[in-house]
């Protein structure tokens, strides 16, 4: 006989003893098919343990982590965030405790495991009191990731107005709240928020051409300048403008106008929603970013790499920084052997691809292609863009740390 899995959830949720509404919500919870994997840091622990003190949390919760301290907060996101308690690294921390949900499930090799639609990332950050005097605010944030949205709760709570476990006990009710929201259960306890306390919450469910892009389902979408999603931009590029963009400022408009004339054709910019040393972007920091491109169309790709991006935009120069440059020349990227580097090179110019270099002040000094040791055997990929043509030092990082 073959028992309905969702069945079978229901009676035993019905069975649980509930003692109070808190618990009640869990019990839905763990009946639902959502599978989470949960990382906390600086308060809301005791959400992982309400969620295990339930019966049925070994269907919910594939992993429970708190990298309390700094350095265990950079080993989990595999690099050192600007900040540790920000809008930015709850969502970077949401995206890589999806990814670890997608790697343990897979493991289990259960033909009867729940569809990656209901996995989730859950990730809580939060600055609350302490034994030392506190100057900036008590808040909390708490980010959600699956493979099709991403959900991003910001809590600031009155300072001064509870003790630590008043607030410790408000983040992990928090926490829980919003995995119910996003497991779909409606039953769900007031949270107890003061008259001061803030809680704002945002939802980003993706286009299906950029779910399919951050899935692995597609290489490539185009974002045109009116909004719209299409598979091809109006005309072939000439050069691709690679980047972040957080923000897009002025260097990167006047670099992408210069590329123009030089190259004597359109230049479109691209994001990557992967990075070769980083987490992918998430689908709430996408929008956001991609919101700005109403001036050229804007290529949301999964190319990691510029060997992989040749593939995707053969033809193509790429319109890079002499920093930028420089790392794509060095071993160190390549497992440390030159021998990948060459490949990779040879790949590249194997697509028709090179790179136009602009100058920029790195670490008081200001460099360019000349400054850089391009191998002999491709220097011909590698075209100089004279200062006198562009220089912008401004970057992306001074503007964000200048706004904070």
């Amino acid at each position: 006989m073959a028992w309905d899995v969702a069945a079978v959830r229901r009676i035993e949720y019905e069975r649980t003893i509930v003692t109070d509404s808190l618990t009640q919500t869990i019990a839905a919870i763990h009946a639902a098919p959502t599978r989470i994997v949960l990382v906390i840091t600086g308060g809301g622990s005791g959400a992982l343990s309400k969620l295990l003190e339930v019966p049925g949390a070994s269907r919910t919760v594939v992993a429970g982590l708190v990298p309390y301290a700094n350095a265990a907060l950079v080993e989990f996101l595999g690099h050192e965030p600007e900040k540790f308690c920000d809008e930015s690294t709850a969502l970077t921390m949401a995206v890589t405790a999806y990814q670890r949900a997608v790697a343990l499930v897979a493991a289990e090799d259960n033909d009867d495991l729940e569809t990656p639609a209901d996995l989730l990332g859950i990730a809580a950050t939060a600055s609350l009191v302490s034994d030392r005097p506190k100057r900036g605010d008590h808040r909390a944030l708490v980010a959600i990731q699956s493979s099709t949205a991403t959900q991003l709760a910001r809590l600031d709570l009155e300072k001064d107005a509870r003790d630590r476990p008043g607030e410790e006990g408000l983040v992990a009710s928090l926490i829980i709240d919003r995995l119910a929201d996003v497991a779909g259960i409606e039953m769900r306890p007031a949270l107890p928020l003061g008259d001061l306390d803030r809680l704002t919450t945002r939802q980003t469910t993706a286009a299906t051409a950029v779910a399919d892009v951050w899935n692995g389902r597609r290489s490539i979408t185009w974002s045109l300048p009116d909004g719209r999603w299409a598979d091809t931009p109006p005309a072939s590029p000439a050069g691709i403008l690679s980047g972040s963009f957080a923000p897009r400022h002025e260097g990167h408009v006047g670099l992408l106008q210069v590329a123009e004339h030089i190259l004597a054709g359109p230049v479109y910019y691209e994001l990557p929603v992967v990075n070769a040393d980083k987490p992918p972007l998430d689908y709430d920091s996408i929008e956001c970013r991609r919101r700005v491109f109403t001036d050229k169309p804007l290529a949301i790709t999964a190319s990691a790499t510029f060997e992989e991006k040749a593939a995707v935009f053969p033809g193509t120069m790429f319109v890079v920084g002499a920093d930028t440059a420089e790392r794509v020349i060095d071993p160190a990227f390549y497992d440390g052997a030159a021998k990948g580097r060459d490949a990779a090179m040879a790949s590249i110019r194997d697509h028709g691809c090179g790179f136009l270099v602009a100058g920029r002040q790195q670490h008081e000094r200001f460099q360019d292609l000349t400054s850089l040791s391009v191998p002999a055997s491709f220097t011909d990929l590698f075209t100089a863009i004279p200062s006198d043509r562009f220089r912008c030092d401004i970057s992306s990082t001074e503007i964000r740390n200048d706004s904070a």
